[in-house]
């Protein structure tokens, strides 16, 4: 008769491991912090600041629940749209502690959606922009001037 041996499972010592976690970054929701007409026009004039060109904002608050300013830019070509976007998204982090909802499309697609909430930025290529049409979409909106406000604004030394 054989015998037969079983082996016995070995047990390695196992070290726990140690996780660092980061602590969040501190950044605040558009609709918190009160200031929907200073996003949009810190978005405006990071726009013109990548040259964007047509840049509008418009005042959609009274008239739509979606956001308090739309602001619309369009760029010449892919890697345009893409600087712009990815610029806009940054500023606004840097300068106001706030970050995008969400950002939908690509600069392949021609049209990126930057969601901040209360502000709401659509960059274009030229061919989009002319498609939708969305100034006149939303032709009873006010026109807002943004880069003189922020011309004044700096000139007068609020910050």
């Amino acid at each position: 008769m054989a015998t037969k041996t079983i082996a016995k499972p070995v047990k390695k010592a196992v070290k726990p491991v140690k996780k660092t976690v980061k602590a969040p970054a501190k950044t605040v929701k558009a609709d918190v912090i009160g200031r929907p007409e200073e996003l949009a026009f810190t978005c405006a004039k990071t726009a013109d600041d990548h040259k964007a060109e047509n840049i509008i904002t418009l005042k959609l608050s009274g008239l739509s629940v979606i956001a308090d300013y739309f602001v619309l830019c369009t760029g010449n070509s892919i890697p345009h749209l893409s600087a712009i976007a990815v610029s806009i998204a940054r500023e606004v982090r840097t300068k106001m502690g706030v970050r995008p909802r969400a950002i939908d499309g690509t600069a392949a697609s021609q049209w990126t959606v930057i969601d901040f909430g209360s502000v709401i930025v659509h960059v274009l290529s030229p061919k989009m922009r002319e498609q939708y049409q969305l100034e006149s979409l939303w032709g009873d909106a006010p026109k807002v001037d943004a880069l003189k406000f922020l011309a004044r604004k700096s000139l007068s030394g609020d910050q």
